[in-house]
């Protein structure tokens, strides 16, 4: 019997699947029970203690304007209705990255970061969902299209009204508002991202940033990854008047993660087709309460074995984050609230 023989291409196809895998068991067997962090008020610092099962990496994050963690988390996904998205290429041996797989996906990478509350809506679920105030609440969409039922290319638009009046809308995969989702397929709306944006400022062209981080250290202690660029907001062209925060990787028009103010609500675009980069980030943005105002206060990056403690100059949040870029762990605090 001849030895079986290991090419180049079939030890690179193995290590893939073994990364899959081994990914995906993070997800879906870490415990939080296995980590835990609290935080006190020590005059003008915030103290913060980390536990943590094994040997990783950790990042406490201090934050100003930021937003308190979601009470509750809708992700849009409705098989009846027309999306719009490109299909993307994946690693030998993974899972396709469809809609349904990345929905999937959404509630355990949330669940990781202290999101729990996380329910997925199909078009009429989400008409329901925006109907109350959206103060402290999130809605994701990876559709690449948002349904008839909450709207209709107006300004008068549900979702926009629910957004307006303090609501997260979390978007990834094409242009923001450019189509109305049916049962029948999609229609178009001229100049419909102007209503989310204020003015048509998403370039669909391919691209990707290498080595240039946005956000004054905020990026890397939030250990953001995706770097594709496509459906990315040009935020030079939006209305000054548009508050807004740039995050992750750019080319010096377009950033990966884009938040934009929109009433007393806001709209995060995390640019590029389907990818697990793209999901963990956007986990990360939701997790974190990150707002267009939000400013980074301090951060400290350091190892946790068992326990470790450290000190904070005092923002009006603490996130805490246990894994690098491949979470464990996260959870938010709010300062004076605990």
């Amino acid at each position: 019997m001849n030895a079986l023989r290991l090419t180049a291409p079939t030890l690179l196809a193995i290590c893939i699947i073994v990364v899959v895998i081994a990914g995906e068991a993070i997800v879906f067997t870490s415990s939080h029970n296995d980590y835990s962090s609290d935080i006190a008020a020590e005059g003008g610092s915030i103290g913060y203690v980390i536990n943590g099962k094994g040997t990783h990496e950790y990042d406490a994050i201090s934050l100003s304007g930021g937003l308190d963690r979601p009470k509750a988390v809708a992700v849009y996904y409705d098989p009846a209705y027309a999306s719009d998205y490109e299909k993307v290429s994946v690693a030998v041996g993974g899972r396709a990255l469809d809609q349904q797989y990345y929905v999937q996906q959404m509630g355990p990478t949330l669940q990781l970061r202290d999101i729990g509350n996380v329910v997925v809506c199909d078009a009429a679920g989400l008409k329901d969902f925006i109907s109350a105030n959206g103060k402290d609440s999130a809605v994701i969409c990876l559709s690449g299209a948002l349904p008839d039922t909450v709207y209709d290319g107006t300004s008068g638009s549900p979702i926009i009204e629910w957004v307006s009046a303090g609501g997260r809308l979390y978007w990834a995969g094409n242009v923001i508002g450019a189509e109305i989702s049916t049962k029948g397929g999609l229609v178009p709306v001229k100049d419909g991202t102007s209503l989310f944006l204020g003015t048509e400022c998403v370039d669909a062209s391919d691209a990707k940033a290498y080595g240039s981080v946005k956000g004054d250290g905020l990026s890397d202690a939030l250990s953001l990854l995706n770097n594709d660029l496509r459906y990315g907001v040009v935020t030079g062209s939006l209305p000054s008047d548009r508050q807004h925060l740039e995050l992750g990787y750019t080319d010096g028009e377009r950033s990966s993660i884009s938040i934009v103010g929109l009433g007393d609500g806001m709209v995060c675009i995390v640019a590029g087709d389907y990818s697990n980069f793209q999901r963990i980030d956007l986990a990360q943005i939701v997790a974190s309460g990150i707002s267009p105002s939000t400013e980074l206060v301090d951060a400290e990056h350091g190892k946790v074995s068992g326990t470790v403690r450290g000190s904070l100059e005092a923002g009006d949040h603490v996130y805490i984050c246990i894994g690098g870029d491949f979470a464990v762990f996260g959870k938010l605090h709010g300062v004076g609230s605990e």
